[in-house]
């Protein structure tokens, strides 16, 4: 049992985001942790694409001041933009509208290339690669996990940062993630393509960082995203998603299953046939290879409530939420900074304050997580509302048409 004034010991399962921004708080706090993850290495496993940073109170400032100082540069480290001479800029095309938001001093925010991020993140910590988690155990002041190499850890404090498929979080609901985890009722087709010269300036054009849009119908949306800007300065790798609303895509016979790479680019390309042609020129680019070739889906849960004790957690593992509002990575960041506060004064020697702790921490996640995944599952709907349009954690507002010239922001 840990003496009264005791720091927690805390284990970190999962090295995506959120964990390592916890095991960044803990590292200045001086908190011994330890951080496990299944990949076998930082770039194994795609994690995503390109992430917005931003929220009314502006989460990099947080996240600076949460740090060690021995961090290199975030915004020169993770910018999807860089090298260019550019700020992260979202616009949204509805009802013949130019709408957006972007990087000023009334509406902070920068966009960071996932990976680079997640390097960024990774500084000086000493990540257990491989370490694929199988049980939980919990005893007498202290929880074990056990991973499927044979080796265990043993910890006073477990935070499930796994992600949508949370290992944890099974274990803590006591049910699987199949009773957990919605299914959002919407196909979606992705595409990658590395564009260059004339293509890509008119791709900044349309939205520095990325834009949407969608037929005058609203049958389907159109995402358009930069992942990063290639050394040349003159190329950058771009994604897209075709999304549109379909209430069989969890039947286990979905076409999209077995459909080839070539059938869903051809079935992308006649669902955005009626878009303005500057729009559709992405898609067009994009080659057969570049379709994700396996079937993605949305889903997303509305945990109201956690079992209190040893066990929490963080990010995509408490509150799963698809994209629309781009508010995932930034909930994920938050809930890793309020966390590292909360485990900075505990004191393993009085397990009841140790509750009351946890306790706090867990409501305000569930309350402020439920919120977040009602507003992103009902963004497509709310933005095609005419009303208030909110991105990237700001109020959209009219943006004027521009063009980029890749000659005039190089560095």
């Amino acid at each position: 049992m840990a003496t009264k004034g005791a720091k927690s010991r805390v284990l970190i399962v999962g090295a995506g985001l959120g964990g390592l921004t916890l095991a960044q708080c803990l590292r200045k706090q001086g908190i011994p942790f330890e951080v496990f993850e299944r990949d076998i290495d930082v770039s194994s496993r795609s994690q995503g694409w390109a992430i917005a940073m931003h929220t009314e109170r502006s989460i990099v400032d947080d996240l600076l001041l949460s740090v060690c100082s021995d961090m290199p540069p975030l915004r020169e480290s993770t910018n999807h933009l860089a090298p260019l001479n550019l700020d992260a800029q979202i616009a949204l095309y509805y009802g013949g509208r130019r709408l957006g938001v972007q990087n000023t001093p009334e509406t902070p925010c920068m966009r960071a290339n996932r990976l680079r991020l997640r390097k960024w993140l990774a500084t000086e910590i000493p990540i257990q690669w491989g370490k694929k988690l199988q049980a939980i155990e919990e005893g007498k002041g202290q929880v074990t996990l056990r991973f499927a190499d044979g080796k265990t850890a043993e910890g006073d404090i477990v935070v499930g940062a796994d992600g949508v498929q949370s290992i944890v979080r099974e274990y803590l609901l006591q049910k699987p993630n199949t009773e957990t985890l919605n299914y959002i009722p919407m196909g979606i087709i992705v595409g990658e393509t590395v564009l260059s010269g004339a293509a890509m300036e008119r791709q900044l054009s349309l939205g520095r960082s990325c834009y949407t849009t969608s037929d005058k119908n609203r049958s389907f949306s159109l995402f358009v995203g930069l992942d990063k800007v290639r050394e040349d300065q003159n190329s950058g790798e771009f994604y897209w998603f075709v999304v549109w609303n379909d209430n069989d895509v969890d039947k286990p016979d979905h076409w999209l299953k077995r459909a080839s790479t070539s059938a869903k680019l051809e079935h992308a390309l006649k669902l955005t046939e009626a878009l303005d042609p500057s729009f559709r020129e992405v898609v067009q680019l994009t080659p057969a290879e570049g379709i994700l070739d396996k079937q993605m889906v949305y889903r997303d849960a509305e945990i109201t409530d956690l079992p209190v004790g040893r066990v929490t957690l963080l990010g995509d593992a408490i509150h799963p939420m698809v994209p629309f509002r781009g508010e995932g990575g930034m909930h994920a960041l938050r809930d890793a900074i309020n966390l590292s506060k909360v485990l900075s004064q505990l004191d393993m020697g009085d397990p009841r304050s140790m509750e009351t702790a946890m306790a706090s921490y867990q409501q305000e996640i569930t309350s402020r997580g439920v919120e977040a995944v009602r507003m992103s599952r009902n963004a497509i709907t709310n933005n095609n509302s005419g009303g208030k349009i909110i991105s990237w954690g700001h109020e959209a507002k009219p943006l004027p048409e521009e063009h980029v010239s890749l000659e005039s922001c190089r560095t």
